[in-house]
């Protein structure tokens, strides 16, 4: 069976490779974040609103629910709906719920057939109201919803919280699966505040605003959330489907309804660590607590820091420029399912601060100022609490729609110049009146690096002996070197009957002599393998402290990308989560898992056979998860392989070199010409 896998980002790349190699050979329920939980049918209350708040000061919690597929087909909303009912609320709390956005509910209390306005109050959840339905995803229901809430749920202190997929600066959030996946972009989500509320800073209605979704804590989203609350708890990474510990944050603020908004937000940042923690999802999450107040110098900082690369890139070679600035983003924490990538702002900005050397520090320091709290799990370590957008793939031109509501505007003309060439108008004017920036560096033309003129395509390798060791050593010089921004190897074998190419993946065991030009493979004939079966690897992540990899995989007969790590300190693999395939829908799923005991799962490999016209991916092998099933690495089984290097310029184009030949006996490598 072929299967299509739309999250593995460099798919074309590995297309490429198989007509390459053509050419010279002639997922179980205790580990999915699940918790089996029922809700009680609820009693029609419509038309019964909030009274006058209690003595002290009140609480309210506006919950917009879009329910989504993360309901229909896993029940996660009825599930952090029975997690609220967990927890008694003083009367001066009331939680007010809009349900909708899915075709099916896990309980007998909501159905998909109208908008559900629910009340829990005390003990007791009631229908307070039900509204005709419409789209999640518009930000007129949010409007109506918020204008519903304002008039009959008023209170000192309010907090406003969405919960569904999310995809940060780009894919906007609350995905209705009743209307072909409509959703909430960032304008129409600014509209929909400001349609309700006026102006940014005209009214501050929340202590707090949340997202209970993946990639939201954006310097985007932060932007438009700054003029309408104090503080915004969101996550740079994908959340799990379990999502927040609503029985932890509410159980909290119902024991001390005086906190403001930075001590709830705490709360929901440690009770959501300590859930994922019990259910060994915690690998690489992250939840911030951002203080809004701080968010415009972020931005002012943000907006600094791109004109003064602007003036780099124009006073010397652009291209080169942008390669050195996307090698240090390689080694920056990122964050993606196959939509517009997200970047950690701290550590994108840290690996690049020589590009930088008058903003950085500036910039550092009001993010710095603007988090302030996290939680990151243990391969996250380089997250700091804000991303913004970064172009990782190679297909660049989503990158308008990511921009439409960028918070830095010289953030936006950086990437416009670097993909278009040119400044568009509304750029030139924008720089022209900057006191940053150098208005005498624009110019009509701007001359970047053509790469293909170092026909780095089939480029050869060399291979070195040296005491009996041989390598396979790259030399492009430094000139081309310098447009380069990512330097991997891929490895191949052929099959039994030497008609078809299986691709192995991609590794970034290599040493690298950037200033030089020249990459040497560190290839010691092992590959990944889980308890014993090989499979196919692609690298997500590379730092300074761990490499992460997809690695695609059934389970059950279900398409999942599982992610494992790498540690260099200890040299220790370890199976992180796995999450479901996309399906080419451009939603980041939330439903990430663990391998547990008794999950049946498949390795997949590319083929491509020798007529170049069939292939995909395949299912080798199929075994059964342990209790000690682990990752590690294998000692590749003797034969013939073929070994390439894959080369990323500052445009994201990929080259590949030649190839060459690895021939492994008794496990030992031996690098061979193909000639």
């Amino acid at each position: 069976m072929i299967h299509k896998i739309s999250s593995l980002r460099r798919l074309s790349a590995i297309v490429l490779v198989m007509a390459l190699l053509l050419s010279v050979a002639g997922c179980s329920d205790s580990g999915d974040g699940q918790r089996a939980s029922e809700i009680p049918v609820l009693q029609d209350n419509s038309g019964s609103f909030a009274g006058d708040a209690a003595s002290g000061e009140s609480w309210a919690i506006y919950w917009y629910l879009c329910g989504s597929d993360l309901e229909t087909d896993g029940g996660y909303a009825t599930n952090d709906l029975a997690e609220m009912l967990e927890v008694w609320l003083p009367e001066n709390v009331t939680v007010v719920i809009q349900t909708g956005g899915a075709l099916e509910w896990w309980n007998d209390a909501i159905d998909s057939s109208a908008i559900y306005r629910l009340e829990y109050s005390g003990d007791e959840l009631h229908i307070a109201d039900t509204a005709t339905n419409a789209s999640m995803g518009d930000p007129d229901t949010l409007a109506d919803f918020l204008s519903y809430c304002e008039t009959n749920y008023p209170a000192d202190h309010k907090a406003l919280v969405f919960w569904d997929h999310g995809g940060g600066s780009g894919s906007g959030i609350c995905y209705d699966e009743i209307y072909d996946n409509d959703y909430l972009t960032l304008p129409e989500l600014q509209n929909a505040f400001a349609s309700v509320y006026g102006d940014p800073g005209m009214e501050m209605p929340f202590e707090l605003i949340g997202f209970d979704a993946c990639l939201m804590a954006t310097i985007d989203v932060a932007a438009i959330c700054s003029g309408y609350a104090g503080y915004m708890v969101a996550s740079e990474e994908t959340e799990p489907g379990l999502g927040w510990m609503y029985s932890g944050w509410m159980g909290a603020l119902a024991g001390n309804t005086s906190m403001d908004g930075a001590e709830l937000g705490r709360a929901i940042c440690d009770s959501y660590y300590q859930d994922c923690e019990e259910w060994g999802v915690e690998g690489e999450i992250t939840l911030s607590v951002i203080d809004l107040s701080q968010i415009d110098k972020v931005v002012w900082a943000l907006d600094a820091l791109s004109l003064e690369g602007l003036g780099s890139a124009l006073e010397g070679s652009p291209a080169a420029f942008f390669a050195d600035y996307g090698r240090g983003a390689q080694k920056a924490d990122y964050y993606s399912d196959g939509g517009p990538e997200m970047v950690d702002l701290v550590s994108l900005v840290s690996e690049n601060i020589h590009l930088f050397p008058e903003t950085a520090d500036k910039l550092l320091d009001s993010v710095a100022n603007s988090v302030v709290y996290q939680v990151t799990g243990p391969y996250r370590a380089n997250s700091n609490g804000i991303s913004a957008y970064f172009p990782y793939a190679m297909d660049t031109g989503q990158y308008y729609n990511v921009y439409s509501a960028a918070a830095s505007p010289a953030l936006s003309y950086l990437y416009e110049f670097l993909f278009e060439g040119e400044f568009s108008d509304e750029a030139q004017d924008y720089l022209s009146q900057a006191e940053e920036f150098d208005e005498s560096l624009l110019e009509d033309e701007y001359e970047f690096a053509d790469v293909s003129a170092y026909d780095l395509e089939d480029w050869e390798i060399d291979v070195i002996e040296e005491d009996g060791i041989t390598y396979a050593m790259m030399d492009i010089g430094p000139e081309a070197a310098e447009l380069l921004q990512r330097v991997t190897f891929m490895l191949a074998a052929y099959s039994d009957d030497g008609e078809t190419v299986v691709v192995l993946g991609e590794e970034y065991d290599l040493i690298s002599d950037w200033e030089n030009g020249v990459f040497t493979d560190n290839f010691r004939g092992v590959w990944g393998a889980i308890d014993g079966h090989l499979v196919m690897m692609e690298v997500s992540s590379i730092t300074e402290d761990y490499i992460l990899y997809d690695v695609p995989i059934l389970i059950g007969g279900e398409l999942y990308s599982l992610s494992v790590s790498y540690l260099f300190e200890s040299g220790s693999y370890h199976l992180l989560t796995a999450t479901p395939d996309n399906g080419g829908t451009g939603i980041t799923p939330k439903e990430q898992r663990l391998l547990v005991p008794g999950d049946e799962v498949t390795t997949l490999m590319y083929y491509l056979d020798d007529s170049g016209e069939d292939g995909g991916y395949y299912e080798s092998e199929t075994f059964t998860m342990t209790g000690d099933s682990a990752f590690h690495e294998l000692e590749l089984p003797d034969g013939i392989y073929s070994f390439l290097y894959v080369m990323t310029d500052y445009r994201n184009n990929v080259y590949m070199s030649e190839l060459v030949g690895v021939s492994i006996e008794d496990g030992f490598p031996v690098m061979i010409s193909l000639d």
